[in-house]
């Protein structure tokens, strides 16, 4: 399996993501309008950045998209090469002693947001340290068991969403292992409650909060980005010690909404981030 993803993710990001460029820089617009993930991403610019005029509207949405399908590519990358090659391919890591002053003594949480490929900034992390994590399964059976397994190399443990897999996360921090999380997306009934992003109602993710609450353990924030003649950068951050609290969510999502003002762009604004509100409209996404 992976022979075949390496296949598919042969040629080398830079490349890739100057060839990206190009072709989305000439697409026209109007086939551009007709595409649903191209459709959500500017529902959702609109909604976080509402002074934007319709052309700048357009132009950041579209810079998005590009960095969705570059993203992508970055996943099929990290699924097909060994960690090492993901860790050369890093070439700075800010605030690299929030992370590697964690030492195995003592658990750790990290909820990372949705900036470029989760699975390339996993490889990361893996390589780093042990963690037990919980992952959504993949609806394709052969490829969940191929990247549940990329995902364990190294003595990792994945986990599925849900209770069941909530006390594997909570076990694994009270014998001081690390849990790492993606926590900017819509969670099931009972994994989440009602936050505000970009000053709007939006259901999130809560475990990394409150895990954090309940263990009293260190957490972080983390996140990749990518910058033209430097390459790929992770990025650590101690949120403030206010989400430890009960509004634990608020903070973690104000931590995330300012990395990413940062640079909208990279941030993956496909999701339907705001499908579950608590009153009309409920779904805001339907035409």
């Amino acid at each position: 399996m992976r022979i075949i993803f390496y296949i598919v993710a042969i040629y080398p990001l830079k490349l890739v993501f100057f060839i990206m460029d190009g072709l989305l820089r000439f697409t026209p617009n109007l086939l551009l309008h007709s595409l649903p993930q191209f459709k959500v991403t500017k529902k959702n610019i609109k909604i976080a950045f509402p002074d934007l005029n319709e052309d700048e509207l357009f132009k950041l949405s579209k810079e998005s998209y590009t960095e969705t399908l570059k993203s992508f590519y970055e996943t099929l990358f990290a699924w097909s090469r060994k960690n090492e090659v993901i860790i050369n391919n890093i070439k700075r890591i800010n605030n690299r002693f929030l992370f590697s002053a964690q030492t195995n003594t003592n658990g750790l949480i990290v909820f990372a947001l949705h900036n470029r490929s989760i699975d390339f900034m996993l490889s990361y992390l893996s390589s780093q340290r042990q963690h037990t994590s919980l992952y959504k399964k993949i609806k394709l059976k052969p490829v969940n068991t191929f990247v549940k397994k990329i995902r364990e190399e190294g003595g990792s443990t994945m986990v599925e969403t849900g209770i069941g897999g909530v006390k594997a996360v909570m076990f694994a921090l009270q014998n001081n292992q690390m849990t790492c999380m993606a926590s900017d997306q819509v969670p099931a009934d009972g994994l989440g409650k009602y936050s505000t992003f970009f000053g709007h109602e939006c259901f999130s993710f809560s475990l990394a909060p409150s895990l954090a609450q309940k263990t009293n353990k260190p957490i972080l924030m983390s996140y990749l980005t990518y910058r033209d003649g430097l390459g790929h950068t992770m990025v650590f951050k101690k949120p403030d010690k206010e989400i430890y609290n009960d509004n634990g969510v608020d903070i973690m999502n104000l931590e995330m909404e300012t990395e990413v003002r940062k640079c909208p762009k990279e941030y993956s604004w496909e999701y339907k981030k705001f499908r579950k509100l608590s009153q009309e409209p409920r779904d805001i996404y339907k035409d």
